[in-house]
């Protein structure tokens, strides 16, 4: 009797469980975002989420920038300011919630509030009509440029304020189960170019992905280096992006002891390219400082870029001339890291070459949040990191990371001060003879061990390329 009545519940949970909804795609998360707020979304995973949930004033385009709602805008006359006036056609959101939205850059403390300093006020004047005024000197490049990050997004304001997103991207937020998913459907619903329904799945491990990718599961995620040889990994269905990031170890420029020689020497000290060619398997690219070489090139007038230069026995010399020296060959220097597979890796390469030149180095794998968040405090003395970029400027490689007023999370990691840098940071019109004053001095300070530019791969199933448009959005 015990048995039948095992029979009928076992019968009960297969055929009254919910339907499993149908999604058009899924696509894998190596991380949960912290939240969905346009203000917060610094990370890879969440600068991702933004392409699909959030939408700006403008947005970036290959050959410039597109303005969906903006009807007209013109410039006005003021003696102090730079003012312009923007008249919204019928499809753009409601004027409230655009103030309010614009506003928050303004008003709300975020990690990257230093790059809307140039944002002054932002007023209604009639209907479908709005002001904005910025500090004087403000180019319009900068500012267009400025609105259409997903920080500048916008966003509902009374469903925020009820703890709802509302968001004007291509997609909504239907369902977010923390750890779990997050589940969009499309706004409009009438684009064919776009699937109607998508899944992000949160996956931490790629080899999950992976395995949910074989059976038909998945069909998008993040390929680690370790899985570039898999037989899946072919031309057709791999997707690859240069130049978007770079990887480098952060030097805590709150310890006196690593002055401007331990910092040449651990720099002197790295073989990037045998790392890159043995264990990156070549799917990393060269930096000049800490700019992805494809960026130098648009902006330098030099024939060939040249490499960060490796000569470990220079790096013992200028390590012998530092300050600490004595202090320094007794001392375990604590290297932080992600506690994956693939950042222990390549923490331990980098290990060893600081300790063939004397140093002793203590590995620290850390949880993300732990990581970020202690980081943020001062700690640790050196912590490998990587920075993805938010639009396409080699300025997005220069501010932040070496802003002197934006130490810790506001993305100068390295709490680096440089007097000159932030003079030319804070200029509202900047070209790119002062972006190479910038890379140059940042480049004789070494506030980093200054390492590659990572290739981003993505495995993709045949569903997934039938969307065309989704390539942009990875």
């Amino acid at each position: 009797m015990r048995t039948l009545s095992l029979v009928f519940f076992l019968l009960s949970l297969t055929f009254c469980q919910k339907e499993t909804p149908h999604f058009d795609l899924k696509i894998g998360l190596p991380s949960d975002p912290a939240h969905l707020d346009p203000l917060f979304l610094t990370d890879l995973s969440g600068q991702k989420l933004a392409k699909f949930l959030h939408q700006g004033l403008f947005a970036r385009e290959k050959n410039g920038f597109n303005a969906p709602w903006i009807l007209s805008y013109k410039k006005l006359p003021h003696p102090q300011n730079e003012v312009w006036r923007f008249q919204l056609n019928p499809s753009a959101p409601s004027l409230k919630d655009i103030e309010y939205s614009l506003s928050r850059l303004i008003l709300e403390t975020f990690p990257r509030k230093g790059d809307y300093q140039f944002l002054i006020s932002i007023r209604v004047s009639s209907e479908n009509q709005i002001d904005l005024t910025f500090k004087k000197g403000t180019k319009e490049t900068e500012w267009k440029e400025k609105l259409s990050l997903p920080f500048a997004s916008i966003i509902g304001k009374k469903e925020w304020e009820q703890g709802i997103l509302k968001s004007y991207g291509k997609y909504k937020l239907i369902t977010w189960k923390k750890n779990e998913f997050l589940d969009l459907t499309l706004q409009n619903e009438k684009e064919s170019k776009f699937p109607k329904k998508i899944r992000f799945l949160i996956l931490p491990q790629s080899s999950t992905s992976l395995f949910l990718y074989k059976k038909h599961q998945l069909d998008a995620f993040k390929l680690t280096d370790f899985l570039l040889s898999l037989p899946e990994a072919n031309s057709e269905f791999t997707l690859t992006k240069k130049g978007r990031s770079v990887q480098y170890v952060a030097i805590n420029q709150n310890n006196p002891c690593f002055d401007i020689h331990f910092r040449r020497a651990v720099n002197l000290a790295i073989p990037r390219e045998l790392i890159i060619q043995k264990l990156l398997e070549n799917h990393a690219d060269f930096t000049y400082g800490p700019v992805p070489v494809t960026y130098m090139e648009k902006i330098s007038k030099l024939p060939m870029i040249p490499k960060e230069i490796y000569d470990p026995k220079f790096a013992i010399e200028e390590l012998k001339r530092s300050t600490c020296f004595s202090k320094l060959k007794t001392t375990k220097l604590e290297f932080r890291m992600r506690g994956d597979d693939e950042n222990q890796a390549k923490g331990r390469a980098i290990k060893q070459a600081l300790e063939e030149i004397g140093l002793k180095i203590q590995l620290k794998p850390m949880e993300k949040a732990p990581l970020y968040k202690e980081n943020g405090e001062g700690k640790g003395d050196l912590t490998l990191l990587t920075w993805y970029s938010d639009f396409d400027s080699v300025w997005n490689f220069l501010d932040p990371l070496f802003h002197p007023n934006k130490g810790g999370n506001g993305g100068n990691r390295s709490f680096y001060k440089n007097a000159e840098v932030g003079a030319i940071l804070n200029q509202p019109s900047k070209n790119d003879k002062d972006a190479l004053q910038v890379i140059e001095r940042i480049r004789e300070d070494k506030p980093w061990i200054f390492l590659w530019s990572i290739q981003e791969n993505y495995l993709v199933s045949r569903d997934f390329l039938r969307y065309n448009a989704l390539v942009d959005f990875l």
